[in-house]
């Protein structure tokens, strides 16, 4: 009787160790990489709200098929000397199936690096720099478009609606400052437009010393490559300074930090941009209900980029399981990625919509198949208006 009892127990005990292990293993993480400290992190926290109101959304989803779904968010400060160090602690833990992020191109380049061996997949919602999808590798994939593209797009506006006789283009020193303003030169070569100076200003004396130069070129056009901390302070310094040249900007002023920054000087400012106002999506106004209710602001483009690499991302991973409960491999789920053929949706039920920018699918590099770039400016009350729509295709890109 005792040995029975004895052998009854243990199968119980190990019963309980078999359950709590499958729990464990059943837990799924999404991790998210932006900057949530220091002066990005206005829009760095638009990449976690969105992927959180995705996991959110599909908690229960991936209930119902065996899984915990959770999320865990990263700051990286904006820096890629940080990024080896995240890096590493995402890989670390094994239930991390994919990575929402970096924002900047500079820490998605370092980490995606560091993502290679372990197969991570990752896909960024916001970093434009063409060399990410450049390396060869299979785990990295983005929704935006490249810098490439916007430089396109920029050229074009300067040249044809603009008109103008000659550009003064100003980077701010990061990797995507550089990589934009470089792409944007090449295309005005192509069209002719004389650029008068190349600089780079990221720094008080280097913003004062960029304006000096302007004024004395007598240049139609400022080009700024960089994100809308120095861009606010430089448009705001050029005002000060009488210059009236028109300033334009990549996707870093696409943020309202921009304009809070920038104040009356933002009014006239032209920007490319691969995000665009939220309303300018069809079915956006259900996700802008939820995004306020749950965070009582408004939303930028980067948080519905965010919220709709998080879907293809979990689509991947449910692809990846199939009817299995057990977790899929981090290189099966890399691999579903780039199987990812989500549709696009015009219907105002999200229940319907797997997306809000448009059909999402991937080519061999990792480039969206189908992406697009508008040109916006703010008018005189610093309200966005859509100037031009220009739609990019992958294959184009090569």
């Amino acid at each position: 009787m005792q040995n029975g009892r004895q052998t009854r127990w243990k199968r119980v005990l190990l019963s309980a160790l078999l359950l709590t292990g499958a729990a464990e293993a059943a837990t799924i993480k999404i991790a998210t990489v932006s900057p949530l400290s220091g002066s990005l992190t206005p829009i760095g926290s638009e990449v976690k709200r969105g992927a959180e109101l995705a996991v959110q959304e599909q908690a229960a989803a991936f209930k119902a098929l065996g899984y915990d779904l959770e999320l865990t968010s990263y700051d990286d400060q904006a820096s890629a000397t940080l990024a080896p160090q995240i890096a590493r602690t995402i890989v670390a833990d094994k239930n991390v199936l994919g990575v929402v992020g970096a924002l900047n191109s500079s820490v998605s380049n370092v980490i995606a690096q560091a993502f290679g061996p372990a197969k991570l997949a990752m896909i960024s919602p916001a970093s434009t720099g063409d060399q990410l999808t450049q390396n060869g590798w299979n785990h990295f994939s983005r929704v935006v478009a490249p810098d490439s593209a916007q430089g396109v797009a920029a050229a074009d506006y300067i040249a044809e609606e603009l008109k103008a006789g000659s550009v003064v283009v100003i980077s701010d020193n990061t990797a995507y400052g550089n990589g934009l303003t470089r792409v944007l030169m090449a295309n005005l070569k192509k069209r002719k437009v004389p650029v008068a100076a190349y600089m780079g200003a990221s720094t008080p004396a280097q913003i004062a010393e960029a304006v000096k130069r302007v004024k004395a070129s007598s240049a139609d056009v400022v080009y700024f490559g960089g994100t809308d901390d120095t861009g606010s302070q430089l448009v705001k310094a050029l005002r000060a300074a009488g210059v009236t040249a028109t300033f334009m900007g990549g996707d870093g002023l696409d943020s309202p930090s921009f304009l809070q920054r920038a104040g009356i000087a933002g009014a006239g400012v032209v920007y490319s941009t691969v995000f665009g106002p939220v309303n300018a999506f069809s079915n956006a106004l259900d996700f802008s209900d939820r995004y306020q209710a749950a965070y009582k602001t408004k939303p930028s483009g980067v948080a519905v980029y965010a919220y709709d690499a998080t879907n293809t991302l979990l689509s991947a991973i449910k692809a990846a399981a199939g009817n299995s409960r057990t977790l899929p491999t981090r290189a099966e789920v890399s691999a579903a990625v780039r199987k990812v053929n989500l549709p696009a949706c015009f219907s105002a039920d999200k229940s319907r919509c797997a997306t809000i920018t448009g059909a999402i699918a991937f080519s061999d590099s990792g480039e969206r198949l189908r992406s697009r770039v508008m040109i916006m400016r703010f008018d005189d009350v610093l309200q966005p208006q859509v100037a031009k729509v220009q739609t990019v295709n992958a294959e184009s890109l090569k």
